[in-house]
């Protein structure tokens, strides 16, 4: 943009001085021409019957055949011309128009030269009247014109190119400390940081002090609200262990019918505060964060643990993970891939089997098991908050749920099918980190 203004300012100076510089140009050459016509009309004889001067005009161009510099005397009263010897054996054409005493007009010359000329009427004692023009060869003044414009353009090309060079070393240089604004706001993205740090300038501190303040309002803003949340959930759970000791007492006096109602009520109460727990706990971010976390560590970090629980004690996995890094907290990965894998250690029977691969600019996740599976329109209802398809596995379907939230929050994909195997096949998309999160 900058170079767009400084390229119009320079046309439009390019058009005012070369404007300007024309007609002061042409203003000289009448100036000069008009006081020839005085020179020549004070040496005209008053006395002789035809034009005739009574001495020379003293400019030595007049003399010279061809010179460019010309001057000739018409009667008014017709007759034969008189003219400088420059214009040799030509004659010039000059005319008036009715009712003026001087015209400044362009003129054919002798040898094809194009003449500007001002033609006066001079009206002598005696009633003597002629026509008295001088001129010059315009040719003269047009190269000067060229070569005045050629130098113009070069001068206006040179400054151009320093003001663009200039203007662009401004920009770098007054710019350069918010490149260090943006190299520690990206920081804090990544989460390397929870503020800015480094020095800045202090045309840029006042910036810098409002980033802070926001930065720190915010992480205060969500760690009261994950106090609260946490609080919430332990004052709550309190009083639902004591609602459990209260079925324990009705199931030991026989009533197991309203104690198994307080039992399913209080588990799906503690379910639902674990739920919120969990989201509680994830990393918020927009599509600007840049992360970055190992899938294959995750993944056998992940499998170490589920591995060890009784349920996945009794089965047979299977992994195979390419080293991949993808663009999601690293803490948010493990969440994630610990809620699909117990998912899956609940419901196979002997084998999980587990691959992670690049596909199309994104790592792809898929986890199956050789469980009983689901039917279609269980699958498409897999994953909505409190669906689960087992009255007796225990749970309240929130795992998935809490799964979908965190690939959503990342910018993934999750979907269900029906494996080969007979069981559920989870498959997982992340974005890749890009090479700009090195």
């Amino acid at each position: 943009m900058a170079a767009l203004w400084i390229g119009l300012a320079l046309l439009l100076a390019a058009i005012g001085i070369g404007y300007l510089f024309v007609q002061t140009v042409e203003h000289n050459l009448r100036a000069e021409l008009s006081a020839g016509i005085s020179r020549i009309a004070a040496v005209i004889d008053p006395q002789a019957n035809s034009p005739a001067l009574s001495q020379s005009p003293g400019d030595p161009r007049y003399d010279i055949p061809l010179s460019g510099s010309y001057w000739q005397i018409n009667p008014m009263q017709g007759g034969v011309p008189l003219r400088s010897p420059s214009l040799w054996d030509f004659v010039l054409a000059p005319a008036l128009g009715a009712g003026e005493n001087q015209q400044f007009a362009q003129l054919d010359g002798p040898n094809g030269q194009t003449l500007s000329a001002v033609t006066r009427k001079i009206d002598l004692p005696g009633q003597a009247s002629y026509l008295v023009t001088v001129a010059a060869d315009r040719s003269v003044i047009d190269q000067s014109i060229r070569q005045f414009g050629m130098a113009l353009l070069i001068g206006l090309l040179l400054l151009g190119g320093s003001l663009m060079a200039a203007a662009y070393l401004q920009v770098r240089m007054g710019l350069a400390p918010l490149d260090s604004v943006r190299t520690g706001i990206a920081a804090v993205r990544r989460g390397d940081g929870t503020a800015m740090a480094g020095s800045y300038p202090k045309e840029v501190q006042p910036l810098i002090a409002e980033i802070d303040a926001l930065l720190a309002s915010q992480a205060s803003s969500v760690e009261f609200a994950r106090q609260r949340a946490a609080d919430l959930a332990h004052g709550l759970k309190t009083p639902l262990a004591v609602l459990g000791n209260l079925a324990e007492a009705l199931r030991g006096n026989g009533d197991g019918e309203t104690a198994g109602r307080i039992d399913s009520l209080a588990g799906e109460m503690l379910e639902r505060i674990d739920y919120q727990l969990h989201l509680s706990r994830l990393r918020h971010r927009t599509h600007q964060h840049m992360l970055r976390a190992s899938l294959e560590t995750a993944l056998h970090r992940t499998l170490a643990v589920v591995e060890r629980t009784p349920q996945g004690e009794k089965l047979a996995w299977t992994l195979h993970a390419d080293p991949l890094d993808v663009d999601i907290d690293s803490n948010d990965l493990i969440e994630l891939l610990g809620v699909i894998l117990e998912n899956a250690a609940r419901w196979a029977r002997s084998t999980v089997w587990i691959t992670a691969r690049a596909v199309g600019g994104q790592a792809e996740v898929t986890v199956r098991d050789d469980g009983p599976g689901l039917e279609a329109a269980q699958l498409a209802a897999l994953g909505r908050r409190g669906q689960r398809f087992d009255e007796d596995s225990g749970g309240h379907g929130l795992g998935i749920a809490i799964a979908s939230n965190i690939v959503t929050l990342n910018g993934g994909e999750i979907s269900f099918e029906r494996a080969e195997t007979g069981g559920l096949l989870v498959r997982l998309r992340l974005p890749l980190a890009s090479a700009a999160q090195e």
